[in-house]
């Protein structure tokens, strides 16, 4: 190995030349903005995810909404509806009737994937109905249940109605009842025996009757869409681009502490054992040998199984697994420093083995320690989410291995939800190229072109 400079400023100055590191680099600050936006994000909502009843508002299991440019006919998003009239009169003494009006135009080829009602008041009902104009004047007319008053509903809820309304039009019963087919009911024409979406102007009415005067404190309307957000919805209807933010900061933090602990055990156990040679040299190699004999996953299955880890233990098992590579490394990297002249000079002066060890060794060991503590980071971040996909993961954590581990359990594959599979495994993908780029760059310059 020829003698250079060995300065910090100089192996700087080197990488910020070198295109692949720089790009890298640059790859990994975005990565690291993402990481502050994602820690920002309130921790009820966080919390919020592994709660199926929090996303009960959305569109579950729908592709994303960026689909609409290319298939506009095809996918849509969802329509928050507000009440273009309110209006109260009392018939009676003691009888109150609050009228809610909602009016949109549908110009949709498919019917909503589901419809939401959100009517919250300061009474109680004696009763709700809910009145559905079509644009051909047709109209359906439903009674709210007594346990749907004041809370948020959908069509699953008022389905009694609607399939007696599928039943007088179609003269059957649908097989499957699910909201996509209770919507079609709502939009679809009757002269159509409810095949073909009408287009044009709706109404819905809420009229609320009480015994007490109605004072209406929320009221909306959502005409659910068939596509969401950046990454769209899993079977729970959370947006999977969420998902995939909650999870990058775990996937950093695990993926870092690993390779930290992993390379740093590694180089100084195979620093040591390069440098001291002989029969020490052979106990080291031989327990290196021994851990590096053990299989990674069943060992990591097994413990966490029985430990129950956090995702501080979790990265410590798999360091413990993983530093004999860097050790083995970092010897062969010590044995070709041991052999120089100035090595040999030092030894002769009298300069003591410790003085030598971390004058010379130290320094040009130092520079590989963080090439591959970079490329030891996807190694990291593969495993762990291996793990959290065989559905051991610390607990109350967002990871992408996890959202995998979801996605196989609803068989997404076999449904066409691909959404659900290609985003959080592109992910682990995405998150590994900054750090294969930077431990690339950073090697070359300390070892040259070999």
């Amino acid at each position: 190995m020829s003698k250079r400079d060995i300065g910090f400023s100089s192996y700087l100055k080197d990488f910020l030349h070198n295109k692949i590191g720089l790009a890298g680099l640059i790859i990994l600050v975005v990565l690291l903005i993402f990481t502050g936006i994602a820690l920002s994000v309130p921790s009820h909502v966080y919390a919020s995810w592994n709660n199926p009843a929090a996303w009960s508002e959305y569109p579950e299991h729908v592709p994303p909404a960026w689909l609409s440019i290319f298939y506009p006919n095809k996918y849509f998003t969802t329509v928050k509806l507000s009440p273009t009239n309110v209006s109260l009169y009392s018939p009676a003494k003691n009888l109150y009737i609050s009228s809610i009006t909602f009016e949109f135009n549908w110009s949709k080829t498919l019917p909503a994937y589901n419809v939401y009602f959100i009517i919250s008041t300061n009474a109680s009902p004696i009763e709700e109905v809910l009145y559905w104009t079509k644009p051909d004047g047709n109209t359906l007319q439903i009674n709210i249940p007594s346990e749907e008053f004041n809370v948020p509903f959908d069509l699953t809820s008022i389905r009694n109605n609607i399939l007696s309304y599928i039943s007088s039009i179609t003269g059957k019963t649908p097989n499957i009842v699910n909201s996509t087919v209770l919507s079609s009911a709502l939009f679809n024409s009757p002269k159509s025996n409810l095949t073909l979406t009408e287009e044009g102007k709706y109404i819905v009415k809420v009229e609320i009757v009480s015994s007490k005067q109605i004072n209406v404190s929320k009221a909306n309307i959502l005409l659910l869409g068939n596509s969401y957000g950046l990454m769209g919805t899993d079977y729970f209807g959370r947006p999977l681009d969420l998902g995939v933010l909650l999870g990058l900061p775990n996937a950093l933090e695990i993926g870092a502490l690993t390779s930290l602990v992993s390379v740093v055990v590694g180089i100084i156990v195979g620093g040591i054992s390069g440098y001291l040679g002989g029969n020490k040299d052979s106990l080291i190699q031989w327990v290196t040998l021994v851990f590096l004999a053990l299989p990674a996953l069943p060992f990591l299955v097994a413990v966490s199984f029985v430990t129950q880890p956090s995702l501080e233990l979790e990265a410590l098992l798999i360091a413990f697994l993983s530093w004999p590579f860097y050790a083995i490394i970092a010897r062969s990297m010590a044995l070709s420093i041991k052999s120089n002249s100035y090595v040999e000079a030092d030894k002769l002066l009298g300069i003591p083995s410790y003085r030598v060890f971390f004058t010379h060794f130290m320094p040009r060991l130092i520079p590989i320690t963080v090439a591959y503590m970079a490329l030891g980071v996807p190694a990291g971040i593969l495993l762990a989410q291996t793990l959290a996909f065989l559905g051991i993961a610390p607990a109350n954590i967002v990871t992408w291995g996890g959202i995998l581990d979801a996605a196989e359990t609803y068989q997404a594959q076999v449904n066409g939800w691909w959404w659900w599979v290609v985003f959080p495994g592109a992910m682990i993908v995405i998150v590994a190229i900054p750090f294969v780029l930077i431990g690339f760059a950073v090697e070359r310059i300390t070892l040259g072109e070999r």
